[in-house]
């Protein structure tokens, strides 16, 4: 009988698999990229993930979800309390590799869902322009709004 908590046994790996955090986001993929292993995602943005993704009938490609405040501070400008970094019940963000129609096309259902902040990465080659979403409102993150890299 497991006695931990969901965010505990979310990120579990048996038998070498991990963990899904939601039918197709994984722990591994939401973790934070400077190897200190934090992959703590709220359980409600996770669900709207989820949702998005199925609204777009296609897969989403996750540039970054979770980021420990040492990542945040190395990469954005945001600093230690970004909007990637971990909250009481976890991350509430993430960026999505899209680019052109598709990235109109998840903003918009992004929105419908509940996203309260956007922001857009569009330049450069396609292979790097995102989506940035989020569902954090707080003092340092007033919400909704929107904005571009």
């Amino acid at each position: 009988m497991w006695v931990g908590t969901r965010r505990q046994f979310n990120g579990l790996v048996i038998g070498g698999l991990t963990m899904m955090l939601t039918k197709n986001f994984s722990s591994a993929e939401m973790m934070c990229s400077c190897g200190c292993g934090e992959d703590s995602m709220d359980p409600d943005f996770m669900s709207i993930l989820q949702n998005i993704r199925e609204d777009m009938n296609r897969p989403l490609r996750i540039s970054s979800g979770v980021r420990c405040a040492k990542r945040n501070s190395q990469v954005s400008s945001t600093g230690s309390t970004g909007p990637h970094v971990p909250r009481k019940n976890g991350t509430a963000a993430s960026d999505i590799l899209i680019a052109g129609a598709d990235a109109l096309r998840l903003i918009d259902i992004a929105r419908k869902h509940g996203v309260s902040g956007v922001g857009i990465s569009q330049r450069g080659t396609h292979a790097k322009r995102f989506i940035h979403i989020d569902t954090i409102s707080d003092e340092q993150h007033p919400r909704p709004t929107m904005w571009s890299y």
